[in-house]
């Protein structure tokens, strides 16, 4: 073989080099682009999560975290990287989330917590979440987290609680607060054999007056009404509405028969003091019921029943004063419920 033909097998064979290195290059490149291409991806997917999510070390230093995470702290993701919960958060609820991270890295499993948080000296609730994650590319592990923002979600539903058990128009507990809540009055030590009392209160010709001044002139006055006994009461002391324009107390504790007494003259002395609706001034009597637990009944429904029989007694006595009950105020509404079925 002669030079010539050694130079063009040469060059023929480096031609063929050069075009393998660019087709190596060419698919460097486009490796890259699909890198480049998936890595953008789930960043853009892992940023468009209205959830914080974050990668930490076992000692809870943060590898990485995307964009909500960074909103809620006013950083950059730079400025988080390699910092800690101390860093960002009070000592106290620090303290709890490393708990709670150090929990997940012993049992490796998903542990999910409501919490509370205070940040930027605002409160709120998170509902998180905390995995351990395995790379087999690092050979590392490390602790994958997620929190989500439910404090809109709280306030909506004790909003909605707040609505249920309790009146729109004075703000007081209604009904369905004293028989969900009040179900069974007698506690497991019976406050150290003291009594509970129950009183029940309507306000006399209530609908003379609402139907002469109207129904709006009748609301304000019942809100007044309800001010005025909150005044009187004590603050365990349970004040509801139940309708119309009859309340309900309920005293927890009493020493004796004697303090339902005394409030009952407080309130008929306070509601002696007149009220001035739309710049008219007029008074108006409350008629008191009154019940005792264990004496007059063992379950509130029964109390709010004697108690009722009470007030109605009152009524007949000529209003604006106060009866206890006694087993003869049930007998008398028996022979009346009788006499009216016959």
């Amino acid at each position: 073989m002669n030079l010539q033909n050694s130079q063009i097998i040469n060059e023929s064979e480096l031609e063929i080099l050069r075009k393998k290195v660019d087709e190596l290059e060419e698919r460097e490149r486009q490796l890259l682009k699909r890198l480049r291409l998936h890595e953008s991806l789930h960043s853009k997917i892992l940023d468009a999560l209205p959830i914080n999510i974050f990668l930490e070390d076992p000692e809870g230093r943060t590898i990485f975290a995307n964009e909500q995470v960074c909103k809620a702290h006013g950083v950059y993701e730079g400025d988080l990287v390699g910092k800690t919960v101390y860093d960002f958060f009070p000592k106290s609820i620090a303290e709890r989330q490393r708990e709670i991270d150090l929990e997940v890295w012993k049992k490796r499993s998903l542990q999910t917590n409501e919490v509370v948080i205070e940040f930027q000296g605002k409160k709120g609730h998170m509902l998180t979440g905390k995995t351990i994650i395995h790379l087999e590319e690092s050979r590392k592990d490390y602790l994958l987290g997620f929190g989500l923002d439910i404090t809109d979600l709280k306030n909506a539903e004790e909003k909605i609680a707040h609505m249920a058990y309790h009146d729109a128009l004075t703000g007081l507990p209604n009904r369905w607060f004293i028989k969900s809540c009040l179900k069974n009055v007698k506690s497991s030590s019976d406050n150290n054999g003291m009594m509970k009392g129950v009183l029940l209160l309507d306000l006399d010709h209530f609908k003379v007056i609402n139907d002469s001044l109207g129904h709006e002139a009748g609301d304000q006055l019942l809100q007044s009404v309800a001010r005025r006994l909150r005044e009187v009461i004590r603050d365990d002391t349970v004040l509801a509405r139940l309708g119309g324009d009859e309340f309900m107390i309920f005293i927890p504790q009493l020493l004796s028969a004697g303090e339902t007494f005394e409030l009952s003259e407080e309130i008929i002395k306070g509601m002696n003091e007149p009220f001035y609706i739309y710049g008219q001034k007029f008074t108006i009597s409350p008629s008191i019921g009154i019940s005792l637990h264990p004496i007059h009944g063992e379950d509130m429904e029964t109390l709010i029943k004697n108690a009722d029989l009470a007030m109605y007694h009152s009524k007949e006595q000529g209003r604006n004063c106060y009866s206890l009950f006694t087993p003869l105020m049930k007998e008398k509404a028996v022979f009346r419920m009788n006499m009216l079925t016959k």
